[in-house]
């Protein structure tokens, strides 16, 4: 719930929320709520369409106690002092009268709704997951009681649809839709796309695509959300692609939505999304010495130990590139643990962060995990059940890896590291904030430390009216630690030791108040939440403490401050275009230089050649010879590798992750709903039709041909290594180049060659 201000308030307490927090204690006890819900789910603003959820309440009236004429939706209706609530599960009348409630409206339901999902969808594995069907087993509803003649025979609604399979990866069958609103609220609220919405009235009333469109024909951008959410088979899904299980040391297989959905710690994660990821969840047992993973590896999955030991090390050596390099003897160690079952995960914030692996994983004995790719681990980490479990596993021991990756605190000394995390480890707090909110805006005063969770948040500076500079933080970021150490741009004239010096005498000199020793700083940009985001935050006297207390990281944060505050007064003419162009996070762009180049087009025919029809059935190209001029280079439009990878967010099937060499790599199980070809700024994502998996429709009535449909797919650049069998990159662009014009160069790396060339 946001204020007048766009800021997060707490939004009041329902009786279903009473409800969780009374019987929810650990990961599983969701079957114990005594209140069932279809209309409801906890990330959502509470609508109360459904009554099922309805129960009976006492209170007060005129100092005497009184029953509520009606029953009442507990997921909508506030708690207050002396209230007695009875749901389905209380003995007596009260009890009675709610369970004759819900089993009526449950079976109304299930006469006109309860189906089998239509074909090409799964049906019986669906039919499991129905929770209207779930719902009217546990109140021991007939759901054949009100199937009369009288009220089925009646003509169809011809306002209404019946089945809508005009989408290459969505069914929506209309009539089993029960208008509980959840999907509309999962593409407005969580998704933020307001493409879905109600439409007609009275017996034509239903779910809408825009203006009634159907759904491959409207706005939508079939990321799924709506169909994870619904309850019942009204959206459900084509199986249109498998997912391809990743090699790796030890034996695999894919594990099963009720594999998956019978584990405790997945309660509460929707079946209906497990069964459509299915192949993104995947057991693997491994012996004593196998290697999950290196330091430095693209990090697209997480490890939850089933059994054995693991044994974690962080490295104080920078990883080779690539990662998957091989320890020398006497390297030297960071950071080592052992992790157990009890630790219950490894590896989350390089999954969710899209980041190299920040440690190496290696069993210490024989056992088994269970490998998770990064959508199935983002939707179990953002279960309210399992928010304290994470909170405290992040506390006790993932803030050890995780600060280990920051720029902020890397190379410090292994027993002031330390020190420092047990600082920090009792002093964190923890917050949720939805997408769109915004964290604190720019001139607001400094008040906390953030250090992102999960989820991404948008960086923007305003400058003479508008944003002059946009960027994004990935999970494992740290922001908001220069505004509260106050340094002004009259600082900027100074030495990095005279500022650190003033700092450390107001510090000292007040070691009782250390709030008011140093003037309270005021944001320099605003930061605002991409997604669903999770944040720890250190207050200001906790910051200043530890200002005080490690001196190596107060002079590496002053000598940070002082370089961004240079750099805004910084004449060099390329910086604002380097900016813009957003060439400082491309971790490999493809660059032309103008000097040299003869538009031979030799570089587009080598990407086509190399790459062939494999992937599309067709050749296509991964590359355009054209984009911005920068100096006297061409950017090509080509993917870019960039350090934070806008194109992963949101991807519904998770088929887009990063390579041995970080490149972007796009699977074959692409649904094609080019979310990611939105996501990129840079318009290096090309949406094309698939056709080695084109589907031949009949022909219709008084056409000789049938029509062929080609479901289309992401096609980018991976650098020509998308298996990874390279120990470095060979873009086949860049050798085709019979002038030697074409290079793949990080973004600094141009800027450093033209501002010399200039």
């Amino acid at each position: 719930v946001l204020d007048g201000e766009g800021r997060t308030t707490p939004r009041y307490t329902t009786i279903f929320d009473a409800a969780v927090k009374l019987h929810v204690k650990e990961p599983g006890d969701e079957a114990k709520i005594p209140i069932p819900t279809l209309c409801h789910q906890p990330h959502m603003t509470p609508v109360a369409v459904c009554r099922v959820c309805v129960v009976q309440i006492y209170g007060q009236k005129r100092g005497k106690r009184a029953a509520e004429r009606k029953l009442l939706p507990a997921c909508q209706h506030p708690v207050k002092d002396g209230m007695e609530v009875f749901t389905m599960n209380a003995p007596g009348r009260d009890g009675d009268r709610v369970r004759q409630a819900v089993k009526v409206v449950t079976e109304l339901l299930a006469a006109d709704h309860l189906k089998l999902a239509p074909a090409p969808a799964p049906a019986q594995e669906l039919a499991a997951f129905n929770e209207l069907g779930q719902a009217a087993a546990r109140c021991g509803g007939d759901v054949a009681r009100f199937q009369l003649d009288a009220f089925s025979n009646h003509a169809p609604s011809a306002e209404r649809r019946q089945l809508d399979a005009s989408s290459p990866v969505f069914l929506v069958d209309h009539s089993a839709c029960i208008l509980c609103d959840r999907c509309v609220r999962a593409c407005d609220e969580v998704k933020g796309n307001n493409i879905i919405g109600r439409t007609g009235k009275g017996a034509g009333a239903g779910i809408g695509f825009d203006l009634n469109d159907p759904m491959a024909e409207s706005g939508c951008v079939q990321c799924g959300e709506c169909m994870v959410s619904c309850p019942t088979s009204a959206i459900t899904f084509k199986p249109v692609a498998q997912v391809k299980i990743a090699s790796g040391q030890g034996t695999s297989e894919v594990l099963t939505a009720a594999e998956i959905t019978s584990e405790p710690l997945f309660a509460g994660v929707p079946p209906k999304f497990l069964l459509w990821q299915q192949g993104l969840a995947v057991r693997r047992r491994f012996q004593a010495g196998d290697v999950l993973c290196r330091q430095g590896d693209p990090g697209n999955s997480a490890f939850i130990i089933r059994r054995g030991r693991l044994e974690v090390s962080v490295f104080a050596t920078a990883p080779q590139s690539g990662g998957g390099r091989s320890r020398s003897r006497g390297e030297k160690v960071l950071f080592r643990a052992e992790r157990t079952p009890a630790d219950v995960i490894v590896g989350e914030m390089a999954c969710l962060s899209s980041s190299p692996r920040s440690a190496d994983i290696v069993a210490l004995d024989d056992g088994e995990i269970w490998e998770i790719r990064r959508n199935v681990l983002d939707r179990l980490m953002r279960l309210p059940s399992q928010r304290g479990k994470f909170e405290r596993l992040y506390r006790e021991r993932s803030l050890d890896v995780v600060l280990s990756s920051v720029d902020l605190f890397k190379g410090i000394d292994p027993e002031e590291y330390g020190r420092l995390i047990e600082f920090l480890r009792p002093r964190l707090t923890f917050l949720s904030v939805s997408a769109g909110q915004i964290v604190f805006r720019q001139g607001d005063p400094a008040d906390g430390l953030y250090l992102l969770r999960v989820g991404r948040i948008r960086v923007g500076v305003r400058r003479f009216g508008g944003e002059s500079h946009v960027v994004s933080r990935p999970p494992g970021s740290i922001f908001g630690e220069i505004a509260l150490l106050a340094i002004s741009p009259d600082d900027v004239g100074k030495t990095v030791d005279e500022v650190d010096r003033a700092i450390k005498a107001k510090l000292d000199g007040a070691p009782t108040d250390l709030v008011g020793a140093i003037p309270v700083g005021f944001r320099t940009a605003t930061c605002t939440a991409l997604e669903h985001v999770e944040l720890a935050r250190l207050n200001r006297a906790d910051f200043l403490a530890m200002t005080r207390d490690f001196p190596t990281l107060r002079h590496r944060m002053v000598e940070t401050a002082l370089i961004r505050l240079r750099s805004e007064r910084d004449l060099n003419p390329f910086l604002n275009q380097y900016v813009e162009q957003g060439l400082y996070e491309a971790r490999s762009v493809l660059v032309l230089d103008m000097d040299l180049c003869t538009r031979c087009d030799e570089c587009t025919k080598g990407c086509v050649q190399q790459h062939g029809s494999e992937s599309h059935g067709v050749p296509i190209t991964r590359l355009l010879r054209d984009g911005p001029r920068f100096g006297n280079f061409v950017v090509a439009t080509s993917c870019r590798s960039c350090e934070t990878p806008h194109c992963m967010t949101g991807c519904p099937v998770d088929s887009i992750h990063r390579g041995r060499h970080h490149q972007i790599v796009i699977e074959d199980h692409c649904i094609g709903c080019g979310l990611c070809a939105t996501n990129c700024p840079y318009g290096s994502i090309f949406m094309t039709p698939d056709e080695s998996r084109a589907v031949e429709l009949p022909k219709a009535a008084g056409h000789s041909h049938s029509l062929r449909i080609a479901q289309p797919k992401a096609a980018t650049c991976d650098l020509c290594d998308s298996a990874g069998t390279r120990s470095s990159p060979l873009p086949r662009c860049v050798y085709s180049c019979p002038h030697e014009a074409a290079f793949r160069m990080t973004g600094s790396e141009l800027l450093e060659r033209v501002t010399n060339a200039s």
